[in-house]
């Protein structure tokens, strides 16, 4: 039987003038059976048997007597709970729920285990009201709101011309001539406090201790204008006049799709390298006051994303210049759109399928202000630390050495680096209904932390010998590098934009433009720049966890040994957070890095930085730093204890959700001895199990190459001057009667034999030499090993 299915999510466009319904509230009807008469063609809207839906049905949306869900893929537990509860709501069928798994660990654990995915008890949702951190900025928000109630009948319309600029600009707050300014507010809070004081006082939760409560409100004032003068980088002005720089006239910014803009603006964005170009390095998100303040977690965020990227699909039928039209304005979150909307990537909407291909924003000159705010971009190819800078601190194509990893010019090459203003689907590519070739892979980077790591040590508190923590609140970076990390080729003329890795790109010569432009359809090119990579940074609560070690113990930077026990150690001790603290999974997550000291460079000091998924902090990171110890320990209980007995790591342990596209980084087994190590100094050891079955594994392979002139044998016991009988685990001989032992050592510990017998041939015996192997590498790349065991045997 023919079916007949459409889409159901808010994001597919809101009604236009002259419609009732926007689609998604079209199809919801539909669904229904309800009649809407013809589509306005004289043609009847037939019904829809079968929803497409986003996660908007999950949150509750009721439609009559739904009696069947299938779910695509295997959401997280909770997800699934909400999702499956659509189904049957009227008690009057029976509900039938499906579920598909894909080709990830996380699907496929579920689809052997489904029993774990339907029982169980359901974790109830948690609302912590007596955070500081969030209270405050609650507090900072409300006195703005009635100083701006205040001031209002004083501001012209026109000067608030949208709700990010009903503060002004930064600007203008620092004049005092202005309607709102920062003097004026100091003035106001002070002449009103005890009115305030007893406003706030009012409306703070109960759940606030007593003593926050009074000294919140003993430091109204001051603890209101402190972080309003940080934020938008306050200067009496005193200091000011003492280092004022002399004006700069500034261009008229070029329209993003407008071709009457001056050729003199686009002829500087071509060539961002040559003399009098308009320098680069503004913050085009930092104009007006409310987005700064939002910016660097002044004010309250919601967990509502405010530097959102829409991806613009155009109508090109009802489209013009000055007024362009669009079908679709789907939206996300920066940080999500840099994967889910970068150049070359697909979306189906109105199952049409649409291809991200420009840069563009409806504001004439959002692109431009973008392309003015671009800076420098370095990631370092041994270790992955990065930084941007401004083009005075560096210059495309350079390379450093890694302050991070100490890597010689393993710093870069610097590329450009630019915060995109929203994405499209370009105006002349036709839409399509089946993907001819699959879309290059490129995702955004996991946040990188790019601030120094303390050297004063009165900042850090000293958890125990080998453990410290800083809190700080700090700007983390997200960078696309696009497909194979050559970036992408962008038109600097009309927004259109390509994969540089694409072999049939058409950015560089003539081309149409992007945007609908019907008196001149075509960019003469001529303004392309290769390697550009797309990228954003948010302000957070950070908590920077300093881990030293020492012989035999070693956190090498870049190798894989370090990377697979720092994830661990990441993912293990976020969970213990969030389970101390009682918070949802997601509200914390944790990177590494090597410290950014003589000691990280020489593998003695690595670096997790615990963060606040909400942009701006809510100070959970903190609240980490202060318990400090116990969630450690809870951490190597995590790791030490699985209910499965897990080889490597399970969603009964580490795995999860978030976390699906590092399951083969994590191992509780290594993750367990790092951090025993460095809390208990228990000496690096590897379960004698794991150690057999891995030399195992090295010994059939080594046998299976069938060496001429070699003989392998397997735990060999033979005699040794000085040591007597010792068990070799792996013992060869070649045609001259020459003998060598082979054995593993531990992941972290390349110099220490795993094996007992093997320590001591090594450190004592010097006729048989001694060849190890990393346990790691051989379990994850075997055959890598075996071919470094033949070089070395020749």
């Amino acid at each position: 039987m023919a079916l007949i299915a459409a889409e159901h999510t808010a994001q597919l466009n809101a009604a236009q003038a002259d419609e009732v319904f926007s689609k998604a509230e079209e199809h919801e009807l539909l669904f229904q059976d309800v009649d809407l008469g013809d589509d306005g063609t004289g043609h009847d809207r037939p019904a829809i048997d079968v929803l497409s839906c986003t996660t908007t049905m999950e949150v509750g949306i009721d439609i009559g007597s739904l009696s069947g869900v299938s779910l695509r893929n295997m959401p997280p537990r909770a997800n699934y709970q909400q999702r499956a509860g659509r189904a049957g709501r009227r008690g009057n069928a029976v509900a039938t729920v499906t579920a598909f798994g894909s080709a990830d660990s996380h699907d496929e654990h579920y689809f052997s285990n489904p029993d774990q995915m339907i029982r169980g008890a359901v974790d109830d949702p948690l609302l912590t009201l007596d955070n500081s951190e969030i209270i405050r900025r609650h507090v900072t928000a409300y006195l703005l709101q009635r100083y701006h109630q205040d001031k209002l009948p004083t501001i012209k319309p026109e000067e608030q011309p949208h709700l990010f600029a009903v503060l002004g600009t930064v600007a203008d707050f620092k004049k005092s001539t202005k309607v709102l300014n920062r003097w004026d507010l100091k003035q106001w809070l002070e002449a009103n406090e005890a009115t305030l004081r007893a406003e706030v006082d009012a409306w703070l939760p109960q759940q606030f201790s007593a003593a926050e409560r009074k000294r919140l409100l003993d430091e109204l004032v001051p603890k209101t204008i402190e972080p309003i003068d940080a934020a938008i980088a306050f200067e009496p002005p005193a200091s000011r006049a003492a280092a004022a720089p002399a004006p700069v006239a500034t261009p008229a910014p070029a329209a993003s799709g407008d071709p009457s803009a001056a050729a003199s603006a686009d002829t500087r964005l071509e060539a961002p390298d040559e003399e009098g170009e308009e320098k680069p390095g503004r913050d085009p998100a930092s104009e007006n006051l409310l987005d700064r303040l939002l910016y660097r977690g002044v004010l309250p965020r919601y967990a509502f994303p405010t530097d959102v990227a829409t991806f613009h699909v155009f109508d090109p039928v009802n489209s013009t210049m000055y007024r362009p039209v669009f079908q679709f304005t789907p939206s996300q979150g920066l940080t999500i759109a840099l994967s889910q909307y970068a150049p070359g990537k697909e979306a189906w909407i109105g199952n049409k399928l649409w291809t991200s291909g420009a840069i563009y924003s409806p504001m004439r000159d959002d692109r431009y202000r973008a392309w003015l705010g671009r800076r420098l971009y370095y990631e370092c190819s041994v270790c992955h630390c990065a930084r941007t800078t401004t083009f005075e601190g560096g210059s495309r194509g350079e390379t450093k050495d890694c302050e991070a990893c100490g890597g010689v010019g393993t710093f870069g090459p610097a590329t450009q680096w630019l915060r995109p203003p929203g994405f499209a689907h370009p105006v002349g590519k036709p839409e399509g209904t089946t993907p001819d070739d699959v879309p290059a892979k490129s995702y955004a980077t996991r946040a990188k932390l790019t601030a120094p790591t303390p050297a004063d040590a009165s900042k850090w508190k000293q958890l125990n010998q080998r453990l410290r923590v800083h809190h700080t609140r700090q700007h983390l970076l997200v960078t696309n590098r696009g497909p194979r990390e050559e970036g992408y080729t962008y038109c600097t003329k009309c927004g259109l934009i390509e994969p540089t890795a694409n072999p049939k790109g058409t950015v560089v010569a003539m081309h149409r433009k992007p945007y609908p432009d019907i008196e001149e359809p075509m960019c003469p090119g001529g303004g392309a720049t290769k390697g550009l990579v797309l990228g954003t940074d948010f302000i957070t609560d950070v908590l920077l966890v300093a881990i030293r070690v020492d012989a035999p113990i070693t956190l090498v930077p870049g190798v894989l040994a370090t990377d697979v026990a720092l994830r661990t150690i990441c993912e293990a001790v976020t969970k213990a957070a969030c389970a101390r603290l009682e918070l949802e999974a997601d509200e914390l997550q944790a990177e590494y890095r090597p410290a950014l000291t003589p000691e990280g460079r020489a593998g003695l000091e690595a670096e997790i930085y615990i963060y606040d998924t909400l942009p701006g902090g809510a100070g959970f990171a903190k609240r980490v730093g202060d318990i400090g110890l116990p969630i450690f320990e809870d951490a190597l209980k995590l790791l030490e204890v699985c209910p499965d007995n897990c080889d490597r790591s399970c969603y009964r342990c580490l795995r999860s959700y978030k976390n699906k596209f590092e399951h083969d980084l994590l191992d509780r087994h290594l993750g367990a001895t790092l951090m025993r190590f460095v809390l208990n100094n228990a000496p690096p050891t590897l379960n004698a199990d794991r150690v057999a079955r891995s030399t195992n594994l090295l010994f059939e392979d080594l046998d299976r190459q069938d060496i001429e002139g070699l003989t392998l044998e397997r735990d060999k016991q033979i005699s040794v001057a000085g040591l007597g009988d010792v068990v070799v685990p792996i013992l060869v001989t070649n045609v001259s009667g020459a003998q060598f032992a082979i054995g593993l050592h531990g992941p972290l510990t390349p110099n220490e034999p795993a094996d007992a017998d093997l320590k001591e041939i090594k450190e004592y015996a010097t006729s048989l030499t001694v060849h190890l192997e990393d346990e790691l590498i051989v379990r994850r790349n075997l055959p890598f090993a075996t071919q470094k065991l033949i070089e070395k045997l020749g």
